[in-house]
């Protein structure tokens, strides 16, 4: 990097990543709770479907906040007409000099159906999921829920690299 990142700056980066770790764990859990106590009362109805849906839908949209953080600390514009996929996109580059890489290719590729499962529901007003769709979603969750924290702690340890004087490092 041309410039390094003032310590303050690096250690802000680190505090909303940490805070953002213990978010998804919490939509993780209430996703987890859903499924193994009130899916069995309520039945796989309709509302029962929108309420999952609802969850997945907080789930990705707490992993993009904390993806949007990262791109702004490290300069990346991205496009207005399609941002939410070049986010992610981003996140699976290993940027020399800049920063590594966030994402593996298998929480990308599993992050990227919940995108578009995102943007499906922000449109669809309807009550009738579909519920091997909603199935194969919570299957994606369960996957990231397990991955994601590491690689976000991953990234990280390479935030306290940059904020090690390099005479200390």
């Amino acid at each position: 990097m041309s410039m390094t990142p003032d310590e303050t700056e690096v250690a802000s980066l680190d505090a909303h990543i940490s805070k953002y770790i213990a978010l998804l764990a919490e939509a993780a859990a209430e996703i987890q709770a859903a499924t193994c106590e009130d899916i069995p009362k309520l039945g796989r109805t309709p509302r029962a479907a929108v309420m999952l849906a609802g969850l997945i839908e907080n789930y990705y949209t707490c992993a993009e906040t904390v993806f949007m953080r990262i791109s702004q600390f490290f300069c990346n514009h991205l496009p207005a007409d399609r941002w939410h996929r070049e986010l992610l996109e981003r996140m699976c580059l290993d940027i020399p000099a800049t920063r590594p890489r966030v994402l593996s290719d298998s929480v990308y590729n599993d992050l990227l159906e919940l995108m578009r499962f995102r943007h499906f529901r922000r449109y669809y007003f309807g009550t009738a999921y579909d519920w091997e769709r909603i199935d194969a979603l919570l299957q994606r969750v369960s996957r990231v829920a397990g991955q994601l924290p590491q690689e976000l702690q991953s990234f990280r340890n390479f935030l306290a690299q940059l904020s090690t004087p390099q005479d200390q490092a």
